[in-house]
């Protein structure tokens, strides 16, 4: 009698438990029902449609712009860079018998319409010194160095020729680390003339210590690149992509194997504009 009762009291647990579940689970799909009927979907105002991306698509044609003004910039700058020889006829490559120092094959940049071209001393030789200037056209013209400093390794030259195109002189001191530059130069010589070479700013700031000749000087303020600078490009410019002059390039220091530094365009940029008020070029 007992074993009933506990049967009968489990079969009524169940019923109890199973009606409680089929109850919840009746309101709960009455409530979605009833929740989703009443949402109004027009499917008029719905389209699906394949779309493409174009960022891909624009970053190339950015790329391909980016790459075409500079490549204009640098062409336009390229009329500017000069061929410099101390020798007059010295087969125009650094393999010919002798340095880059005596031969003073190198490179320098047109400051003026009216033919002052900036460059370093060691290329152009020192105050009154003539060496053989070479133009982007192939004219050649007798330079004579009418300013230069030891120290800063910079000269100014002048050559008897007018309407010439010239480069801009920028602002080195907003120069940053990892900016991406250009140079422009004669490496072994003016046979490989304008060839052009990129790299970034490795570091700002830089002093080096210079043994030539039993004599020692030190250069501060330096600006260090990895752009590939042969001998032939002392005295080129190192350039920002809108075609301003950084530094002139001094590739006779090297702070590792392809890493050149230059010496401060500002300092360029001060004594052309101390020349300038001096002469009134």
């Amino acid at each position: 009698m007992k074993a009933k009762r506990i049967k009968r009291k489990s079969t009524i647990q169940r019923l109890t438990t199973t009606t409680l579940i089929l109850s919840i689970l009746f309101v709960t799909t009455a409530y979605i029902h009833y929740t989703y009927k009443n949402i109004d979907i027009n499917s008029t105002n719905y389209k699906t449609e394949k779309v493409q991306s174009t960022a891909f698509e624009q970053t190339v044609e950015n790329e391909e712009e980016k790459s075409k003004n500079i490549a204009d910039t640098l062409e336009e700058t390229m009329e500017s860079v000069v061929g410099i020889s101390k020798l007059k006829d010295n087969g125009s490559s650094i393999f010919s018998n002798g340095n880059e120092t005596s031969l003073g094959l190198g490179t320098g940049v047109i400051i003026s319409e009216n033919g002052y071209i900036l460059s370093n001393e060691h290329v152009t030789g020192g105050k009154y010194s003539i060496c053989y200037i070479t133009l982007g056209n192939s004219k050649k013209y007798d330079g004579t160095v009418v300013w230069s400093d030891t120290d800063l390794d910079l000269s100014i030259t002048k050559i008897e020729a007018k309407n010439l195109k010239y480069i801009n002189l920028g602002n080195s001191s907003e120069v940053r680390i990892g900016e991406t530059v250009y140079a422009i130069g004669n490496p072994i010589g003016f046979e490989f003339r304008r060839t052009v070479t990129s790299g970034i700013i490795s570091s700002k700031n830089r002093s080096i210590k210079l043994e030539e000749e039993n004599n020692v000087a030190y250069m501060s303020d330096l600006i260090q690149t990895d752009a590939t600078i042969n001998p032939g490009n002392s005295g080129g410019p190192l350039i920002y992509p809108n075609g301003e002059v950084i530094r002139n390039k001094h590739s006779k220091n090297i702070l590792s194997r392809r890493n050149r530094i230059c010496n401060p365009h500002k300092c360029s940029k001060t004594s052309y504009k101390k020349f300038y008020r001096k002469k009134h070029i």
